[in-house]
């Protein structure tokens, strides 16, 4: 399955999407795995200078990408349904506290940007 099971508007603006990676491993026994993504877009207000702003276009593009990967080992078939909406509401619990937060967005950008720079400065083995 790779299907987007949930889509939800918030009230800051952000949409959050839900999908369904959930894969049989062995046997009747199935990983019950869903993909969280959240997109926002880089914006000049979230920096101090334009020089900054347009540095983190420079690494990020227009858009900062939030994804989160959340999942439950060893379900039964017969079991998914109830695994995947448990899954869903821990989600949907975090999503109407902190992502809804008017400051989120500033927040995933520069942790984002944060990422994508420590990565880039890290050397190959």
């Amino acid at each position: 399955m790779n299907s987007c099971i949930r889509r939800r508007e918030l009230p800051n603006g952000l949409v959050i999407t839900i999908f369904d990676t959930t894969r049989r491993y062995y046997e009747d026994y199935h990983l019950v795995r869903l993909e969280v993504v959240c997109e926002t877009a880089v914006r000049r207000e979230y920096f101090e200078s334009p020089d900054d702003f347009s540095a983190a276009v420079g690494v990020l593009g227009e858009t900062a990408v939030y994804r989160k990967t959340v999942e439950k080992m060893g379900v039964p078939y017969d079991e998914i349904g109830q695994a995947r909406d448990q899954l869903v509401h821990g989600i949907e619990s975090t999503c109407s506290g902190y992502f809804a937060r008017e400051s989120f967005p500033r927040k995933l950008v520069l942790s984002e940007l944060a990422k994508a720079r420590d990565k880039s400065r890290r050397s190959p083995c």
